[in-house]
């Protein structure tokens, strides 16, 4: 049991770096190119989201070889899927909950044309940045073991330390 009491407590502490310091990374980033416009506030939030979380998990990865860093896309998949299902299902039943043109349109930015405090742009960046985050934090992760993994040696010759000569 302690064992999956330190994966769940990893998972949870590396899912708030996914999101929350992909935020901070992104925020020192996010003043160097200039937007003004919303499509390319969207444009910039989808990219920086993308790379920073990626780039945090891979050094994450390399830091604390923790293979709970690999399945940080969990908990923000059930946030958003939750979240999903609920904006179907009140579409279903005719609520006026889908604005901006659709359910796509609520989960990816495109509902933001109606300002940053629309219903479906709070949908976007409360749900569906933090799933981009954590998806490519686990990437950027799984990236890192990959590319660490070192080759073993042989069985069939010795280890130098093994303290045999070579005369």
């Amino acid at each position: 049991m302690p064992k999956a009491l330190r994966f769940c407590g990893a998972l949870i502490v590396h899912t708030a770096v996914a999101i929350i310091g992909t935020a901070f990374l992104e925020s020192a980033i996010w003043k160097v190119f200039p937007a003004h416009s919303l499509v390319v506030i969207l444009w910039k939030e989808w990219i920086l989201s993308l790379s920073c979380a990626a780039v945090i998990g891979f050094f994450m990865w390399r830091t604390w070889k923790v293979s709970a860093a690999m399945w940080v896309w969990v908990l923000p998949s059930f946030w958003l899927i939750l979240r999903f299902l609920f904006a179907l299902a009140a579409s279903q039943r005719q609520i006026n909950v889908v604005d901006g043109g659709g359910l796509w349109n609520q989960f990816s930015g495109g509902a933001c044309d109606g300002g940053l405090r629309t219903f479906g742009c709070r949908n976007f960046f409360v749900f569906t940045i933090p799933f981009v985050r954590g998806a490519f934090y686990s990437i950027g992760a799984g990236i890192s073991s990959w590319v660490g993994k070192t080759r073993p040696h042989p069985a069939s010759e010795p280890l130098p330390e093994q303290g045999q000569s070579t005369s």
